[in-house]
């Protein structure tokens, strides 16, 4: 079976090469960046570069539609970012293919933090108080703006984020071509979970304290933490939605234990780092198998068509696939569950984002004593034995950031992934 994994610019996606390569698939990559950290994997048999989503989305979708036919490719596994333009091309896409994705416009209702706050009444943790801004007149509505955080409907790793500010910059004014919204800022601990789910059953898991972080943007310590209310609002959410695909969620845990939902990415994220292979590779089945319980042309469970269904494959049933009360056997989050073990104990982390600050917590030994406990106990997500030369080879894939940064004339963090970012334009 030959799987194609798109964005593999992403620790996730080395990270999802090496686990289909040990269970048995051909892994192609493509991006639209040369030197991706995916390119230098033994994981990879074959890596296409592809024109940029954000400036030719035409032509992204037509040369994926060609390496998936001369490639012969069984799946399509989007990662990032690019996910929304696959996700808009997906029935073009997936005549030739399976497409592991949902639908766009279920996607953008997550992405879209308006949107994605009104998903969540009701349930067992919902977004702070959120208020949608479209003009610079309700700015003078919400009263002291260090009540609240600022971001753009559409962003992504707190770019532009203003958190609390005691006042907000001049110029500041939100418009219904780029709106913005104001969310109740509420201080306690930030927490991060990933989840992989398909017809609204969660597959695999993974939750953690982003422990480093390179200031208000991702981070790059992921310290696994168990929570029951995470594990019951994400099975709530998938299943409201049926959802299928990659889904993430960001939190705040009061100190008291209430935990609030501030925003989704629809993508994969660091979570998957502390995911159980047997669950993420459950829904795909083993490589020199058919994608378990597909017809020809309808699902033998569900009767849904590969359009309706955007993986077209079901979990087999009879399985224990929904998160509902971790510390009970049979269900996910404990390790009585066969085939879908509780997500790594471990921490994970970017071994060389750790090696250079070493000072996180400050210049002394105390400080220096636990940096250097929590990086002797961290799975470096890059380094692994059977692939010696992923953390050489991606000196090249970081300064061709750095290079696009400077072209750019943009931060290094949105250098990253500004040629796939989809912020709401129309695509045609």
């Amino acid at each position: 079976m030959n799987v194609l994994l798109t964005g593999c610019r992403s620790y996730t996606a080395l990270d999802l090469a090496r686990r289909f390569r040990d269970s048995g698939w051909n892994v192609f990559a493509a991006d639209s960046v040369k030197f991706p950290v995916c390119r230098g994997s033994r994981a990879v048999k074959e890596f296409f570069h592809v024109p940029s989503p954000r400036e030719g989305y035409r032509e992204f979708i037509a040369a994926l539609t060609a390496i998936i036919r001369s490639a012969g490719i069984d799946l399509l596994l989007p990662t990032s970012e690019e996910i929304f333009y696959i996700a808009h091309g997906r029935e073009e896409l997936s005549r030739y293919c399976r497409v592991f994705c949902d639908d766009f416009d279920v996607l953008n209702s997550l992405h879209n933090k308006w949107t994605f706050s009104g998903l969540t009444e009701g349930m067992s943790a919902s977004t702070p108080e959120t208020k949608l801004l479209t003009s610079a007149a309700q700015l003078k509505e919400l009263g002291d703006p260090s009540a609240f955080a600022f971001k753009p409907v559409y962003s992504r790793f707190a770019s532009e984020a203003l958190l609390a500010p005691s006042r907000l910059p001049e110029g500041f004014a939100p418009s219904t071509d780029r709106p913005w919204i104001a969310q109740r800022y509420i201080r306690g601990l930030e927490l991060c979970s990933y989840h992989l789910a398909v017809d609204g059953e969660i597959a695999a898991y993974g939750s953690y304290e982003p422990s480093y972080r390179l200031g208000q943007a991702s981070g790059y310590y992921f310290k696994p933490v168990h929570r029951e209310k995470i594990d019951r609002f994400a099975a709530e959410l998938v299943r409201k939605l049926d959802f299928t695909g990659h889904v993430a969620f960001d939190y705040i845990e009061e100190k008291d234990g209430t935990l609030h939902v501030l925003e989704c990415n629809p993508r994969a994220t660091s979570g998957l780092h502390l995911a159980g292979t047997a669950g993420l590779m459950k829904p795909f089945g083993a490589g020199g198998e058919r994608l378990p319980e597909v017809t020809g042309e309808k699902l033998s469970a569900g009767g849904r068509t590969p359009l309706e269904n955007p993986a077209a494959i079901r979990i087999r049933s009879g399985t224990p696939e929904t998160p509902e009360t971790p510390g009970t056997p049979g269900t996910p989050g404990t390790p009585e569950t066969p085939g879908n073990p509780a997500p790594a104990e471990a921490p994970s982390m970017i071994g060389y984002a750790m090696l250079a600050n070493p000072f996180y917590h400050g210049f002394n030994p105390s400080g220096i004593g636990r940096w250097f406990n929590d990086f002797r106990h961290g799975r470096d997500v890059l380094f692994s034995r059977q692939d010696p030369w992923v953390p050489l080879l991606h000196a090249g894939s970081l300064a061709e950031t750095v290079f696009d940064s400077l072209r750019r004339r943009i931060p290094f963090k949105d250098a990253a992934t500004a040629d796939i970012e989809w912020d709401g334009e129309a695509l045609n």
